[in-house]
């Protein structure tokens, strides 16, 4: 008999890559694989069990992307980096919206190289 966390790690990557996956889907799946039949609350059980995970791992990365910014501007100074969040409620966590980064260094080759080629002088 198959349990749940058995069903979760067996179709992990297949639940991950097809996250509207119907349980029918999963329940006919696991009997052709795992020759195993199941019901459909251990299907449902093992498709949360995999979102959920997939959940956190998102949480986890994004709250590295904090660090990523910093290392960027420790790095690179002059650099224009800006990572923009959005949040229902002050005191609801962040949900990424944007991430912006313009390296010194391309910005400096472009106003030594490329701008006295185009001849700017702010004609319209």
């Amino acid at each position: 008999m198959a349990n749940v966390k058995a069903i979760a790690k067996y179709f992990e990557a297949t639940i991950g890559d097809h996250p509207k996956m119907k349980l029918r889907e999963i329940q006919r799946r696991v009997a052709s694989k795992m020759h195993v039949n199941v019901n459909m609350t251990r299907c449902r059980r093992a498709k949360k069990m995999v979102k959920d995970k997939l959940a956190g791992n998102f949480v986890h990365e994004f709250a590295m992307l904090w660090d990523y910014v910093d290392e960027l501007r420790l790095n690179n100074p002059g650099s224009a980096i800006k990572m923009a969040v959005t949040r229902v409620t002050p005191k609801s966590p962040p949900h990424f919206k944007r991430f912006y980064v313009c390296f010194e260094a391309l910005k400096r080759g472009w106003k030594e190289g490329c701008r006295p080629i185009l001849g700017l002088d702010g004609c319209f």
